[in-house]
């Protein structure tokens, strides 16, 4: 990766251009300048490339490096993300409050979920065993009512070569290993690796029948709202935007 380094350009805030990147990709994560700052590629142009960089950019110089991770942007999904506060590109705010002394720090890295911390894992599939995609190979339990399900990621399948025991583990360690029909070796761990771009498969989806009702007689008219459905109050500053969704907290038929 670091011999197609590409270059910057142009600095305008979060957004910066950069050159000699034809062989970077859309959407790619890349590190920027030498704080190594975490940014998304969102366009390509010949030579050239705009950056959108999700950290502080003071201080970037025209002439900076601008290295490829080969990879989009990704969030880690597994035990640990309960309880625990992230920023958009999942740094956990605790532990960089700790690091930090209250600010986010240039270059503080994608720290993620903690891999340290021990999980009590229930392994509940055996050597020889055939898993599919979204099947449950092991179980842990997060919280005290959640049972989190360690499942087979999307487009996976395979024979089981490999399984650890129920006992001990942290997120980094491999679980179960499964050998698809092409021989090829799939390492199963606690979480998968999703990228933010792409949606989460899922199998079918329940039907919304009953509204919600807000209070709001005005929103309840015009622009009824589903229990279990998304909305989006748009709007510029000073809007009521937040009014309004002090209003539905306080007066909506929800739990």
């Amino acid at each position: 990766m670091e011999g197609r380094q590409g270059r910057i350009s142009f600095v305008n805030g979060p957004v910066i251009r950069g050159s000699n990147m034809k062989s970077f990709k859309m959407r790619e994560m890349v590190m920027v300048g030498p704080n190594r700052l975490i940014g998304e590629i969102i366009s390509l142009e010949g030579d050239g490339a705009v950056i959108q960089v999700y950290e502080e950019t003071g201080g970037l110089k025209v002439g900076q490096s601008i290295v490829p991770t080969g990879k989009p942007l990704s969030v880690k999904l597994g035990p640990g993300i309960i309880g625990n506060i992230f920023d958009g590109i999942q740094r956990p705010l605790k532990r960089i409050d700790e690091m930090s002394q209250g600010f986010i720090s240039q270059g503080i890295g994608l720290l993620s979920i903690d891999e340290d911390r021990k999980w009590q894992v229930d392994i509940t599939t055996g050597l020889g065993e055939w898993l599919q995609q979204g099947q449950i190979f092991g179980r842990v339990r997060e919280t005290p009512l959640i049972d989190h399900r360690l499942m087979v990621p999307p487009g996976v399948s395979g024979k089981v070569v490999y399984v650890k025991d129920s006992g001990t583990y942290n997120i980094e360690e491999v679980l179960v290993k499964l050998e698809t029909e092409t021989g090829e070796i799939i390492e199963l761990k606690m979480y998968q690796e999703w990228p933010v771009r792409v949606p989460r498969p899922v199998k079918s989806r329940k039907a919304i029948k009953q509204p919600l009702v807000t209070g709001q007689r005005i929103l309840d008219l015009f622009f009824p709202i589903a229990k279990g459905g998304t909305a989006a109050i748009p709007g510029g500053f000073g809007t009521g935007k937040t009014m309004t969704q002090h209003q539905l907290a306080k007066w909506s038929d929800a739990d």
